[in-house]
């Protein structure tokens, strides 16, 4: 997995702004957040993601979260890197 932080910590204190890319085949495990809303959108590619007992589809223009304490994973299912923004509110620690 391939992460840039785009806005950290210190320029917002409120949110934190990732580019996650995700190789095909390449699966962030199941996790949660204590603290932290975790709202991610789809640039490119195709996956799947968990979010609690829900299962649904990763295409461009989908736009998901999870809840703090809900967990969550995403798996690549394409053929192409699987690219997203995830934002963290409040920012992850």
């Amino acid at each position: 997995m391939f992460l840039k932080p785009l806005v950290t910590r210190e320029m917002n204190p409120d949110l934190t702004l990732n580019l996650v890319r995700l190789a095909p085949g390449g699966e962030i495990t199941p996790h949660t957040h204590d603290t932290s809303t975790e709202t991610f959108y789809i640039l490119a590619g195709r996956g799947v993601s968990w979010v609690g007992a829900e299962q649904f589809e990763l295409v461009p223009g989908v736009c998901g979260y999870a809840p703090p304490g809900v967990r969550h994973s995403v798996c690549n299912t394409g053929d192409a890197d699987l690219e997203a923004l995830s934002i963290f509110n409040p920012p992850v620690a």
